[in-house]
Formats: structure tokens, C-alpha cells, sequence
């Protein structure tokens, strides 16, 4: 795996999901502790994707990065959902 790629999934995994609605806004924001356990949820998902998905041809390319960014994106959300849970309230 490239290191690039793993900062992608990283990138992704930072995001998680925006906010559903654009008023009103969140009532409270997320501790930056909640970004990093979504951003190694996104590193999770990426490479689980990778390994169960997008192995082959396309290693290495731009379709393969964007295919893999769908899996951080996934892990991501899991993980947060279950830290929300967790914590004892719903994630947006």
C-alpha cells in the first residue's frame, strides 16, 4: 500500500458525515478525540475494502483510490456510530 493512500482514508475518516441538515445547527460539536477514532475507522475501512474489493488490475490508480475512499467513508461512520452509542446519543 502506498502511504498516499493511507492519508486519503485518514482524510476521509476525519470528515465522517456532515451534518444532515443546514439549520439548526449541531448542538454540540464533536471532541477531537471523536475525529481520530473516525479517522482510524477510515483507515480500517479503506484497507478492508481494499482486501476484499478492489484487489487486481486497478491497484494503484485513481478509480482504485476513489473505490477505496468508500470504505473509509463506511468506516468511518461504523465506528462513530458505535462510539455515539457508546457515549449514549445519536450521531446527527
Amino acid at each position: 500500500m502506498q502511504p498516499a493512500l493511507f492519508a486519503l482514508w485518514l482524510l476521509v475518516g476525519w470528515c465522517g458525515t456532515p451534518w444532515p441538515r443546514r439549520w439548526p445547527p449541531p448542538p454540540d460539536p464533536d471532541p477531537w478525540w471523536f475525529r481520530v477514532l473516525g479517522a482510524i475507522g477510515g483507515v480500517i475501512g479503506g484497507w478492508g475494502y481494499s482486501a476484499v474489493f478492489a484487489e487486481g488490475d486497478l491497484a494503484g490508480g485513481a478509480i482504485y483510490a476513489a473505490a477505496t475512499s468508500v470504505g473509509a467513508v463506511v468506516g468511518s461512520i461504523i465506528v462513530q456510530d458505535i462510539i455515539s452509542a457508546f457515549r449514549g446519543g445519536a450521531r446527527g
